[in-house]
């Protein structure tokens, strides 16, 4: 079973709040290939606004794995 962290999904804003960047720094990351893609919520097909959304479990993982490398020499 996937547990509630796991599948909590955090704004822009938040992201950007918890990493002490700006909100265009995480897409200018995303769109460079170095942070994780959002989710896209909603849809121009249905109608509707869209909504990107992070997975917070997949940003603890990208930290980790940038905490290992900077300990690791890479």
């Amino acid at each position: 079973m996937t547990s509630h962290s796991e599948r909590k999904l955090a704004r822009v804003s938040e992201v950007a709040e918890w990493l002490g960047v700006s909100k265009s720094t995480i897409y200018k990351w995303t769109q460079e290939g170095i942070f994780p893609k959002p989710i896209v919520l909603g849809g121009a097909d249905l109608g509707k606004n869209t909504a990107s959304r992070w997975i917070v479990a997949e940003i603890d993982e990208w930290l980790r794995t940038r905490e290992r490398n900077r300990f690791s020499g890479e």
